[in-house]
């Protein structure tokens, strides 16, 4: 399945935004962010509730993960957002790249968090995948679609694994 219409939608808001970080970017475009201690697994979510859009995130997670977390649910509003509104974005499916809106969600957030340029330079530079995601601060997961989505567009990296699905689940 084709996903440079994710690529170009993360693209653009980086653009409008001029930011890459997801907390910025849910402010500039009017998502109430709002922080939850009474999640048990679950590390957010993202709801439209009378055309207001919010996004819920675990508040006992680290910095990393919220931000990962954010960036994720913005990718349900840039590309789910009608779901939201129906109600057909349910809670139990978060995360699960097994549906094809969390799979998208995921690559939307490698997307926003994760420069092709600086990524390319550090895989060049011969640093491994897990070394990458330290230095840029993402789950390793993470980095692993977004090399696998920068392979669609035409880069040859060596992949050492593929990414886990439930990586972002509690």
């Amino acid at each position: 399945m084709s996903t440079e219409y994710i690529h170009e939608a993360a693209k653009k808001l980086i653009a409008r935004c001029d930011t890459r970080e997801p907390f910025k970017i849910a402010r500039a475009i009017g998502i109430n962010v709002w922080w939850r201690n009474d999640f048990v697994k679950l590390k957010g979510m993202y709801k439209v509730i009378d055309k207001n859009r919010f996004i819920f995130v675990n508040s006992n997670l680290d910095e990393y993960e919220r931000r990962v977390i954010i960036a994720h649910e913005l990718g349900h509003d840039a590309l789910h957002r009608e779901l939201a509104e129906a109600g057909a974005l349910p809670e139990f499916t978060l995360y699960d790249m097994k549906t094809r809106p969390e799979y998208e969600a995921n690559v939307f957030a490698a997307e926003i968090l994760l420069d092709d340029e600086e990524v390319f330079e550090l895989v060049k530079g011969g640093y491994e995948e897990q070394q990458i995601a330290l230095w840029l601060g993402v789950n390793i997961n993470l980095l692993l679609i977004k090399l696998h989505e920068m392979n669609k567009r035409g880069f040859e990296f060596k992949l050492s694994g593929t990414a886990r699905g439930d990586f972002l689940r509690g």
